[in-house]
Parts: structure tokens; sequence; C-alpha cells
């Protein structure tokens, strides 16, 4: 078979281009030692030449999407479950189904903060984080004052307003029925190192099977097939996702993550 693969902009993927590259790359080799064809195309592929038989992408590219939306089903993820992915749309839909996170209301930069006890994250609800206050931990009224400031300078006319909700930090990887694995962050792999806010990782004992089970109707309700994400583990073992996003870099589990990727792949085609 022949399949196509599309990395991520480096524009989209601060402080993580190679890592990103990386898994495309490893998920390619797996491909191509299992008997299929793969060819790298550029981010800036608007038009997707005839002939593939499916498509594996990190691309968050407008034009891009719109060329892969044609591929319809051939194409993991689905520019559908992509855009979902866009902070504002991905808090709505976790909400709807009922998937467990922090407290959090939407407002325009243009107006005040709703009452809420700090401290709380600003975070811009537009598309994806790529700028390092795009996220913003905010401690008083005066901290948040600035940082409406910073996003109406920038262009942003909607946050979300979040509770800080103490606990550990995970971070998550999956690909839909077949793989899913979570570890504690690693300083070293991080875009902005937000995750230092929470402190040490105090190691809070949870049931794993409930994270997997959380993490995985997080992606369903947005429809994505190769994710990842964060979650927050308070003292009392409580889960609550706090983000997700569109076929992550998998560098900590990359080898287990590609052969599961390149085998999810494979059996789309046989369908």
């Amino acid at each position: 078979m022949k399949i196509a693969a599309i990395p991520r902009n480096s524009s989209d993927s601060p402080n993580m281009t190679e890592h990103d590259k990386a898994i495309l790359l490893a998920v390619a080799e797996k491909l191509k030692s299992k008997g299929h064809s793969v060819d790298i195309l550029n981010d800036d592929e608007s038009n997707i030449p005839d002939g593939y038989d499916a498509l594996y992408h990190m691309s968050r590219t407008g034009s891009v999407l719109s060329g892969i939306r044609k591929m319809g089903e051939k194409a993991m993820n689905s520019v559908a479950s992509v855009e979902n992915c866009s902070r504002k749309r991905f808090m709505q839909l976790l909400s709807d189904a009922g998937a467990s996170q922090p407290p959090f209301c939407i407002t325009e930069t243009e107006g005040g903060i709703p009452a809420i006890d700090y401290p709380i994250w600003l975070k811009n609800a537009e598309g994806w984080s790529a700028h390092p206050k795009d996220v913003q931990y905010i401690t008083n009224e005066s901290e948040a004052q600035e940082a409406l400031h910073d996003y109406r300078a920038r262009g942003h006319k909607e946050i979300i307003c979040c509770r800080h909700t103490k606990g550990d930090i995970v971070k998550f990887y999956g690909v839909k029925g077949r793989f899913f694995h979570w570890q504690y962050p690693d300083p070293q792999k991080s875009k902005f190192g937000l995750e230092k806010i929470n402190g040490a990782t105090s190691h809070n004992p949870f049931d794993e099977n409930a994270l997997h089970i959380n993490a995985q109707k997080a992606a369903d309700a947005i429809g994505l097939e190769i994710y990842g994400g964060d979650a927050i583990i308070t003292k009392e073992g409580e889960i609550f996702i706090i983000d997700i996003n569109d076929f992550p870099s998998f560098s900590c589990c990359r080898e287990a993550a590609s052969e599961a990727i390149s085998e999810y792949i494979i059996s789309k085609l046989r369908v």
C-alpha cells in the first residue's frame, strides 16, 4: 500500500520540532518494514497528490488541512478532530461528554475576570499553544489585568479562565484500541516549562485504568485516534484532564507507540 505522511510545521511545534519529526519517521520505518511505501510530504501541501491509500499527519496548517480533508477516512487524525483540539472547542466537547476537568469559563479579553478565587490559569481560547504566554498562571488581580492586556495586544478576543487544581501532573499518550502510556513530566521535554508551577511530584496514588478510561473518553469526544494530553492527579486520587492534543511526539515511548500507530494505520487499510 502507498501511504503519505505530513510533519508538523515548526511554528506549531515550539521546542518540540525534532521530537515530533522523530515519531513521524519512526512510524514510516515501521510501515516500510511491513511492506508498505511511505512518502514524507511537506507541511505546505495544500493539494495532496492522488494515489495514496492512507495518510497520517501532524499538520495544523489551515491550507494543508483543507487538502487533507479531501482524503476523508483515509486521513489519520481526521481534520475535524484536529480542529476540535482548539482549546475552546475541546474544553466544551469534554464538558458535553462529561469528562472530568477543572471548572472553567470562557470570557472576552475586553471584559474583566469573572469572580473566582486565585490562583487561576488564563489560556488563549483560540487554536493551540504556540506562544509562551498563551497559557498564564495568575495569582492576583494585578497579574490578571496584565495578562488581559497581553492577550488583547496579541489580537486575542477570548480566553479560558480555569481554576488551578493542586496535584501531580501526568502526561498520557494513546492510540485508539491499541496503546496507552502515562508518565510524570520530563523537564527536558517541555514546551514552555509550565509543569513546574505544580511543584515536585508527590506520586499521589490513583487508578491507572481510570486515567486510561478518562483519556480515551476525552479523545473520543474530540474524535482523535492518535492522541496525547495532560491530567492532574489530586492527593485524593481524583483525575482531571487539563489538555489534549492531536498526534504528540510520543518521545518517552516512541518505539512502542510507533509500532502501535503503524498497526493502527494498517488496520484501517484493511477496512
